[in-house]
């Protein structure tokens, strides 16, 4: 079950960090699904999710150090973020 989880996460992340707000919606969906199986509960998600963005955000700060890819992908994290709180409210 926990691969399961960890393989739907990546999917919605991967689905958000390409700007794909439908697939990322309905691999939210299907993420939370599997979790209520697995007895994890929203909140958890969320600082499952708060985790990864920190993570993310780290490895492009020290990636591209002083170049603009990092500002453009910082900007793509942060319009990733703002998705998924729009897919949280929706749901």
């Amino acid at each position: 079950m926990w691969d399961a989880l960890g393989r739907q996460h990546c999917r919605m992340w991967r689905s958000l960090l390409e700007g794909e707000i439908i697939l990322a919606r309905d691999a939210r969906s299907d993420l939370v699904k599997l979790a209520r199986r697995a007895n994890v509960d929203e909140r958890s998600l969320e600082a499952i999710d708060e985790s990864v963005m920190d993570e993310l955000f780290r490895v492009i700060l020290r990636r591209w150090q002083g170049r603009d890819e990092a500002r453009l992908n910082g900007m793509a994290l942060m319009i990733a973020a703002s998705t998924l709180g729009e897919i949280r409210r929706a749901a």
